[in-house]
């Protein structure tokens, strides 16, 4: 990992309880990212509190943390597009990045929760088939293409959007070939490595043609001190990816090869730090996004594990704080 790359958050909003509280928390960590100078903060959506997540809408969200917060970039990560209706979808996305002065990155993908799929009345195997179309209507709407034959277009007009949209999928070469990020992630089925590999095959598809950069959001949960109730969430989680299909095969005896497995960082700072610079190489375009919370971490753990990230991590990365703007009154 080089020097340059830009540091962010995500939370999945996660609380084991259907508690408002968790929502107002959120709120918080944005707020505090912001001032010990974190460039992004990004959520995932979760319908129907699956994995305890309790957010499926991920832009009301948003809104509410764009007028609390001055600079930080405000992500999705992701919304499940075969999901949504496009033009909505476009619509309430040009009202946030308008709100928040152009802060969205909007991060897509096609989901994988099949009771989920059953509930929107879609089907999970044709997800990928829905996605491209979905995509597609987005990029017409955000694009300001003529959406009926009297020439509707979208209002708000979401200037500059269209370059900040980011995709969560393994077909890299088509994220390339639009000109988005990638949003990637550790895969237990692959080894380590794979991820840069990964991350080069995107690189070598990239075009550029559409004037903007390519980048990449390397996600990565982080828990420099995980207790037991942080381990009793992280095999619910696993357990769970198991019985959905997702996670293959037998859950690991060893709990730190399960963590290993996922990608899980954990351990005394150094030891962090040295896991994070075996990763893909990051660069000036590209993110680093920490997720720090499980289901039990309570607030205050969670800001302790951002200041630790702040002071002792991302500096030894290479990363440089962006100066605090101080709260809006």
């Amino acid at each position: 990992m080089s020097a340059g790359f830009s540091l962010g958050f995500l939370s999945r909003v996660y609380s084991p309880s259907a508690d408002p509280k968790v929502y107002r928390d959120t709120l918080e960590l944005f707020r505090v990212a912001e001032e010990l100078g974190f460039d992004s903060g990004w959520v995932a959506q979760h319908h129907f509190a699956s994995e305890n997540g309790r957010l499926p809408s991920p832009l009301v969200l948003l809104a509410a943390i764009a007028q609390r917060t001055r600079r930080i970039s405000l992500g999705s990560g992701i919304i499940v597009l075969p999901q949504e209706a496009p033009l909505r979808l476009a619509e309430d996305a040009a009202v946030l990045d308008l709100l928040s002065h152009g802060r969205l990155e909007l991060g897509l993908g096609a989901g994988f929760d099949p009771e989920t799929f059953v509930a929107f009345g879609r089907a999970h195997e044709a997800r990928h088939r829905d996605y491209e179309q979905h995509l597609q209507q987005l990029l017409n709407a955000l694009g300001n293409a003529p959406l009926t034959d009297s020439g509707s277009r979208l209002l708000p007009r979401a200037h500059g959007l269209s370059h900040r949209l980011w995709e969560a999928t393994s077909r890299v070469e088509l994220v390339a070939e639009r000109g988005h990020g990638l949003i990637m992630a550790p895969n237990p089925h692959l080894p380590a490595h794979a991820g840069a590999a990964l991350v080069t095959r995107y690189r070598n598809a990239w075009t550029g043609d559409n004037g903007t950069p390519a980048r990449i959001a390397r996600v990565q949960a982080l828990f420099p001190a995980p207790d037991e109730a942080t381990r009793r969430d992280i095999l619910a989680y696993v357990q769970r990816q198991q019985s959905i299909g997702v996670f293959k095969g037998e859950i690991d005896a060893d709990f730190d090869t399960t963590l290993k497995r996922l990608g899980v960082l954990h351990g005394p700072v150094a030891q962090i730090i040295e896991q994070l610079q075996q990763g893909p190489t990051l660069s000036a375009h590209d993110q680093l996004i920490l997720q720090v919370q499980t289901v039990s971490t309570p607030l205050r753990d969670a800001l302790r594990a951002l200041e630790i990230i702040r002071e002792h991590i991302a500096p030894a990365l290479g990363w440089q704080p962006t100066l605090a703007t101080g709260n809006l009154s």
